[in-house]
């Protein structure tokens, strides 16, 4: 199977929402031994909150700076940092376990991407050269990373769409 990067990518990028509210702000694909294979993120400075929304609920200025203080944030991460907890949280999950987990960096979904079984390439001839045994990869994990006050569905859905995109 030969896979495209850009389109790997592009399909990460079309997972993203760039109100960070309203849907996941990273996405990865990976190998199950957690090597990454493609990423995509929104920097935080570029998450747009909705001024309009704000302002239209009547909500004076002082009572949403206080209400944004009770609520918990998430840590500020560079980037690369957050790549590497999130790798190293998704190498230590288990096809068996949740697909959700919920800790200091938001909400994650994690979702195995199947690949499609390969047939065996017959070697007659090739017996006496020496080769190196390549590793096999049966599957991607996708993973996507979103505040805490995303609903799991979004996520759910958001993975069912790359797998989709993944297949055709």
């Amino acid at each position: 199977m030969l896979i495209s990067p850009s389109k790997i990518h592009s399909n990460l990028i079309s997972l993203l929402s760039t109100n960070y509210k309203k849907g996941p702000h990273t996405a990865l694909l990976i190998y199950p031994n957690g090597q990454l294979v493609s990423s995509a993120n929104l920097p935080s400075d570029d998450y747009e909150d909705d001024d309009e929304d704000n302002q239209s609920n009547g909500k004076l200025k002082g009572q949403e700076e206080l209400e944004e203080e009770e609520e918990e944030e998430e840590p500020y991460l560079e980037i690369q940092e957050r790549f590497r907890l999130l790798l190293g949280l998704a190498s230590q999950w288990d096809r068996q376990d949740s697909g959700k987990m919920e800790c200091e960096l938001g909400k994650l979904h994690f979702k195995f991407i199947q690949l499609p079984i390969s047939p065996l390439v017959s070697s007659i001839g090739k017996e006496s050269l020496p080769s190196v045994k390549n590793q096999f990869i049966d599957g991607f994990i996708l993973i996507l990373n979103s505040t805490k006050n995303v609903e799991w569905k979004i996520l759910l859905n958001k993975s069912e769409e790359f797998k989709k995109n993944w297949d055709s």
